[in-house]
């Protein structure tokens, strides 16, 4: 008698905790069927914000291929593509992004015997096209040299859905390069009756600029030898766009041979990357 009663009260108890089973997935499957589709929501970590690369002319392929490789270091996966443009604003293209490519690279190379404002206008029309070419609408822009030069004047001049999110202007002399002009260490502004006509120009139209790019401005500065880029002029940036954008850094690199500079500093990629994101 006790087995039996035994085996009802067990019996008893799996029927229970099949039924339990049998309720819970139907609730669930009910839950489910009631949901909201998935296709409505937007997943901003796999949004296209491509790295567009805008670097001096008078840079060699290796001294490109060293900045590049530099900044690439923390996000190796990505592809990097080019981007030519003629006089005439003929765009051609080199590469395909893959669907997995949320972070890639897009290297500009604008013509070098066009004045500084047709340079703007080429510079827009490339980024207009490769934004229809490889399906992207915000961007960081990150410029080298005198290529930084083009790359303010961008921004002071082009509609507001075609401005960068990040701007990084490396080693862009804005007050141009000579020792009479420019100090070799200071980090103060310049003052009025030193500036360059071309900084003084950027700085007449600095209104202009959307007061939401993020701006950070890098500079070396030589330990043993003298720097071909005085660091007043490369930091004179700051009289840009210090008193209009809401985020202004900048980062100053120590580098020890004059020539390479902030070329081969391994601390580049990383002080960008770290900006950007």
């Amino acid at each position: 008698m006790k087995a039996t009663t035994k085996q009802v009260l067990t019996g008893a108890a799996w029927l229970a905790i099949l039924l339990a089973m049998i309720g819970g997935t139907m609730l669930w499957q009910q839950q489910i069927r009631k949901a909201k589709p998935l296709t409505m929501m937007t997943v901003t970590s796999t949004e296209r914000i491509p790295m567009v690369l805008l670097l001096d002319n008078r840079l060699t392929h290796q001294q490109k291929q060293q900045l590049t490789t530099s900044i690439q270091h923390n996000s190796a996966a990505q592809t990097m593509v080019s981007a030519t443009i003629t006089p005439t604003g003929s765009v051609t293209f080199k590469g395909q992004l893959l669907n997995s490519d949320n972070r890639p690279y897009l290297q500009v190379q604008l013509p070098t015997d066009s004045s500084s404002d047709r340079q703007v206008q080429l510079l827009e029309r490339c980024l207009s096209r490769a934004q229809q070419h490889f399906k992207f609408q915000r961007f960081n822009l990150v410029s080298y040299g005198n290529t930084g030069l083009t790359a303010t004047n961008y921004v002071e001049h082009t509609p507001t859905t075609l401005v960068p999110q990040h701007l990084v202007l490396i080693a862009t002399p804005f007050n141009g390069t000579s020792y009479q002009k420019n100090h070799r260490h200071k980090t103060t502004p310049i003052a009025a009756k030193s500036q360059t006509n071309t900084l003084t120009k950027l700085i007449a139209h600095r209104k202009s600029i959307n007061s939401k790019l993020q701006v950070l401005i890098i500079a070396d500065k030589t330990v043993k030898a003298k720097q071909l880029l005085p660091l007043q002029s490369a930091l004179a940036g700051q009289s840009i766009f210090k008193p209009v954008v809401k985020v202004y850094k900048q980062k100053i690199l120590r580098s020890w041979r004059t020539r390479s500079g902030l070329l081969d500093n391994r601390q580049i990629g990383n002080v960008i990357q770290t900006f950007i994101n």
